[in-house]
């Protein structure tokens, strides 16, 4: 049974098994994933929480800096009497979003691994810029996909609003 849905899966990938077709196939799933993650984020985790654990965090770290700095003792053993809370809420606000990741990265690993399987080492795009020690101007999947991947991360959640670092 395996075996006949791995075949069917991929003869319905084998039209998009050459450029430009692969180009745009890969292009296409990079957007989706990333939307469809940037999109989980932004409905489950509480980003306005997650902004107000941020900024905490930052006010603590600026006044121990200053503190550090100044070589304040007295600021110092102030802050570091918040460290413990603040590591602490700082540790709560990262697991919630590692929650949300963990719904995720199941189907990601699955749908990736067909992916590589179905493309190999074939070229799937190209670029019109050798970068010779790292990828050179023929792209295979993977650095393909990465480079879609980070094109569309940054833009989509600041478009959807998931990511409270952006503010």
């Amino acid at each position: 049974m395996f075996e006949d849905i791995w075949t069917w899966l991929m003869m319905a990938l084998a039209p998009y098994g050459e450029r430009p077709y692969s180009t745009l196939f890969v292009l296409s799933v990079a957007f989706a994933l990333s939307l469809t993650t940037n999109l989980a984020n932004r409905l489950l985790v509480d980003v306005e929480r997650m902004k107000s654990v941020m900024a905490e965090v930052n006010a603590w770290r600026k006044q121990f800096d200053q503190a550090r700095k100044t070589d304040n003792k007295q600021l110092m053993a102030k802050v570091m009497k918040r460290q413990k809370a603040i590591m602490q809420l700082q540790s709560k606000a990262m697991w919630d979003r590692m929650k949300v990741s963990f719904t995720y990265l199941g189907p990601f690993w699955v749908i990736f691994y067909v992916l590589s399987s179905f493309f190999k080492t074939s070229v799937v795009a190209l670029s019109p810029f050798t970068f010779t020690f790292l990828l050179g101007s023929e792209l295979q999947f993977v650095s393909w996909y990465i480079a879609c991947s980070l094109a569309f991360s940054l833009p989509i959640s600041r478009l959807v609003g998931a990511n409270p670092e952006m503010g």
